[in-house]
């Protein structure tokens, strides 16, 4: 349900063609093949016009088509009317393309709407998910979750300079034990995929490797002991043989190597 695959049905997720673009900006800096990212470009422009069309007068997405995903977990009760997360993802997506192609006009549309979403999201403490209209007008919620704030550093709407308290939340009082401990428990917790993979990829950006490799023990040692496998969500609901988590391998080899 990925663009640019097609599936039986023509259910589709659009925020998750976002990662497509980040994909592409990802190679390019691993590999230095410019030549096959340039095949997708007409694709990728294609993808920023359709996009476009869900822009609204403040150049947010809003309402958009098909299954809005952002995880497993109540997060994805909140993806309309204007989603945050897919916001900042949108963003993120933006910026990947005006650095792939030299485009210094998409560079801009992506940090004016970074700084639409901080000033709309962040409630002075965390960054809320969503808004809604009342009366035609958009409003904001006081829904707040985990991966909401993950998002946020993840894409670069927030940074450790900006927001260097609420960093210091994340990343010394939630965790894997944070719901277990009874903090914050008004701020919705985050699910395996694609949560708790976000955290620990900031927590590697960030140099916390020894902090990582525990959480990792605590996010997936249980599952990995049960099952001899990693699964798709913190319970055996759903796949219990999830192909996503093998990137713990490679957060582990990064973790072991920088922190030797």
């Amino acid at each position: 349900m990925c663009y640019p695959a097609d599936v039986d049905g023509g259910g589709f997720i659009p925020n998750w063609a976002m990662w497509f673009i980040l994909e592409l900006k990802d190679y390019k800096e691993r590999t230095g093949d410019s030549e096959f990212v340039s095949l997708f470009k007409n694709r990728v422009y294609r993808l920023l016009d359709w996009f476009e069309k869900y822009e609204n007068t403040d150049g947010l997405l809003e309402d958009l088509p098909g299954w809005v995903f952002v995880e497993w977990s109540k997060a994805n009760d909140f993806v309309q009317d204007v989603n945050f997360p897919s916001n900042m993802l949108y963003s993120s997506a933006l910026c990947a393309v005006g650095e792939l192609f030299a485009d210094e006009e998409l560079m801009q549309k992506a940090e004016k709407l970074k700084i639409t979403v901080r000033e709309r999201s962040f409630d002075g403490e965390f960054f809320r998910d969503n808004e809604v209209y009342e009366n035609g007008s958009l409003v904001s919620t006081q829904n707040r979750t985990e991966t909401c704030q993950y998002y946020a550093f993840f894409t670069g709407v927030a940074t450790k300079e900006l927001y260097p308290e609420l960093w210091r939340t994340l990343s010394t009082e939630f965790g894997p034990d944070r719901v277990k401990n009874g903090a914050y428990p008004e701020i919705h917790p985050s699910n395996a995929f694609i949560g708790n993979f976000l955290r620990l990829e900031l927590l590697c950006r960030n140099g916390n490797y020894a902090q990582l490799l525990e959480e990792i023990k605590g996010y997936f040692l249980y599952m990995a002991e049960r099952t001899g496998t990693l699964w798709e969500h913190k319970d055996t609901c759903a796949s219990c043989n999830h192909g996503f988590a093998s990137y713990l391998a490679e957060l582990i080899y990064k973790a072991e190597c920088k922190k030797n």
